[in-house]
């Protein structure tokens, strides 16, 4: 059969949003890869959640062939049934992968976050939304014996949830996954803003993160649409507008989750590069300053520290991920720390011919306050 009605949207959108995913998906998984020679369990599970929503755009696209996107009277009966078939089967994928997403970005606010409560909220966000996605991928095979009864409705059967019901579980879902967006987008706000960071970076993050008011936005429309599943006699073709709203939500999603991540890459891009860019492990600034060679241990020997001043002399301080763009070292391993900077002062006096002064060396001190 020819692709009509809608088809030939339903296939053209589907694909460009997966193609979209896969081209961030691919440059998060090479920032953290090769800048920030670290992956986490974020990464895992966006990279599961698009591998969710593409066998969800080949099924659609198999809907489509058989008539998904035309009214079910056009179609001839047992091709109704087959894009039936294709689209519930693809529903399923698109479930999980909604919640895995969800789990994705959650779990990258949990590495920057240190308020007890912030967590418990984002613990809650990942149940919340994975138990409904579960029951809901579930209940879609096992309601009704025979199966096959679930898409094909002129087969006897022995339904233990009615398509009510089920409609009913599936709005649940919708609904858990818009408050899910807007806890998400909104909470990042709050956990950055006592960061040590700068404004801007804290703005720009929060600002990416933000995107996952759009996938609020996607899930409302999505939960509303969600009524089409009772309209079985017409089901290729109400239902149109809930697969797209479904992809497009986890297309933002995944948008959502790779975007801050994607910091380190822009800013190599543009000429950025430190030696924690380059090995993932410090960087490195220099000042003027005096070398602290000549120090003995004062432990051991009980000795005063003798300073030489060195006016020429550049003196290379390294810190452990302190810099002051702190997404780098917050966006760039998984077990990021929240850093402390301490100011250490020592004061000293030159001896010079006919010159006797005090002066003072300070330092960056750097120690990790909680690991996140």
């Amino acid at each position: 059969m020819s692709v009509g009605g809608y088809g030939p949207t339903i296939i053209g959108v589907m694909w460009a949003e997966t193609a979209l995913a896969l081209v961030f998906v691919l440059l998060r998984l090479w920032t953290r890869m090769k800048i920030n020679h670290v992956i986490g369990w974020d990464d895992y599970l966006l990279v599961l959640s698009w591998l969710l929503l593409t066998p969800y755009t080949i099924a659609v696209h198999v809907a489509a062939l058989k008539g998904f996107g035309r009214h079910s009277y056009e179609l001839d009966p047992n091709d109704f049934i087959e894009a039936t078939k294709a689209e519930i089967i693809g529903q399923t994928f698109c479930i999980i992968g909604i919640a895995t997403s969800k789990a994705s970005v959650a779990i990258f606010l949990l590495r920057i976050t240190v308020v007890q409560w912030h967590r418990w909220v984002l613990y809650a966000v990942m149940v919340g939304v994975a138990v409904p996605c579960f029951f809901c991928a579930l209940f879609d095979f096992i309601r009704c014996d025979p199966i096959a009864a679930v898409w094909n409705p002129t087969l006897p059967a022995k339904c233990w949830v009615s398509t009510e019901g089920f409609t009913a579980l599936s709005i649940t879902v919708g609904v858990a996954s818009a408050a899910a967006d807007f806890v998400l987008a909104a909470l990042p706000w709050f956990t950055l803003w006592n960061l040590q960071m700068k404004q801007k970076e804290k703005i720009l993050i929060a600002s990416s993160m933000s995107l996952g008011f759009f996938a609020m936005v996607c899930g409302i429309i999505r939960a509303i649409a969600l009524e089409g599943l009772t309209a079985r006699s017409d089901y290729s073709y109400e239902t149109v507008g809930l697969i797209l709203w479904s992809s497009t939500e986890l297309m933002v999603t995944i948008l959502t989750a790779t975007i801050p991540t994607l910091r380190p890459l822009y800013n190599q891009l543009r000429g950025y590069v430190t030696s924690e860019d380059k090995y993932g492990s410090h960087k490195r600034s220099r000042s003027r300053g005096y070398r602290l060679d000549n120090i003995e241990s004062e432990a051991s020997n009980k000795i005063t520290p003798a300073l030489t001043p060195h006016s020429n002399y550049g003196t290379v301080i390294v810190t452990a991920n302190a810099d002051n763009q702190s997404d780098k070292s917050i966006l760039g391993r998984t077990d990021a720390a929240i850093v402390r900077t301490d100011q250490v002062t020592v004061e000293y006096e030159d001896e010079w011919p006919g010159k006797k002064q005090t002066n003072a060396w300070s330092r960056q001190n750097t120690s990790e306050q909680e690991a996140v």
